[in-house]
């Protein structure tokens, strides 16, 4: 038996075309969008099949996506997260959308990636010259 994704401290469950609103970190900026997809099967069900766990998305008006493993047997939605309206007029996220996202994530990783090589580097070299220092004072 599946357990349902609820709404923190609520009895509404989570389904596709909710009109969310969530709560960022650290910022707290409000951020809405729409439940664009929950899986069939729930990350227990997948595990006992050898499958890996699959999300269940949400997709902002920014057109960005978030998405949380769908493990509703021991994870719930953050309370962060919550219900503005339910709705069942919505567009299903293609795979060429999530493709295309995860595209950009990975440019932007990459991006990143290279920034934080570069301030280890600079930290690297800063720590040297700074022992330099303490050596020959």
């Amino acid at each position: 038996m599946t357990i349902p994704l609820k709404y923190f401290g609520s009895d509404d469950d989570v389904r596709p075309g909710d009109r969310i609103e969530y709560t960022t970190l650290p910022l707290r900026r409000k951020k809405q969008g729409t439940v664009v997809w929950i899986p069939e099967k729930t990350a227990l069900e997948l595990d006992a099949e050898r499958k890996q766990p699959q999300d269940w998305l949400i997709k902002f008006d920014d057109g960005t996506f978030t998405g949380w493993m769908y493990h509703p047997e021991e994870m719930q939605p953050p309370k962060r997260l919550r219900l503005i309206e339910r709705s069942s007029d919505y567009e299903p996220v293609s795979n060429e959308e999530l493709e295309k996202q995860d595209n950009e994530i990975s440019s932007q990783m990459g991006v990143l990636e290279q920034a934080a090589g570069c301030a280890f580097v600079i930290l690297l070299v800063v720590s040297a010259i700074v022992f330099a220092v303490s050596l020959f004072s």
